[in-house]
């Protein structure tokens, strides 16, 4: 039978903020099509693992790999790739109080692309009917149930 690759893997990875050392030499592998629960001790580390697989933080020692490939390897194209096929939904939902539903969304299509005006206002308007928000594209996050702000707070990297 043969050995199949992890979808993400990190060996021997460490992570310190100063003198605390966070994650210490984890090792870990997540295949694909397979349930995976993450247990510490620690809440930091729980958050400080994920915020490794979605490239926020960078391992001080130690490598992560996506189907075999090192992230730290990766060229633009293969990371784009790699983040587009991410998701994360943030546990306080992480929304602007001041921006709608729409604007909360286009944020990091704005902020992160080079994409014109009405291809993100396509991918926004795309997102709200995936979520089933239509009618809640022009409210605030206060004017949202919490299962709703959830919805909004999804975030796609692709």
């Amino acid at each position: 039978m043969p050995v199949e690759t992890p979808l993400i893997e990190f060996r021997d990875v460490t992570k310190r903020f100063g003198d605390q050392t966070v994650l210490d030499q984890v090792n870990l592998k997540i295949y694909e099509n397979q349930i995976t629960t993450i247990m510490a001790k620690a809440v930091r580390a729980k958050s400080v693992l994920l915020k490794h697989f979605i490239g926020l933080l960078s391992p001080d020692a130690g490598t992560i790999f996506f189907l075999g490939r090192p992230l730290d390897k990766m060229r633009r194209r293969e990371w784009d790739r790699y983040r587009s096929q991410i998701s994360y939904l943030f546990q306080n939902n992480a929304l602007f109080d001041s921006m709608t539903v729409f604007d909360n969304i286009a944020l990091p299509l704005r902020q992160t692309t080079n994409l014109s005006r009405k291809e993100i206002e396509q991918k926004v308007m795309a997102r709200i009917e995936q979520t089933e928000l239509t009618e809640a594209a022009d409210k605030y996050p206060s004017q949202l149930s919490g299962g709703m702000q959830k919805r909004v707070a999804w975030h796609d990297l692709s």
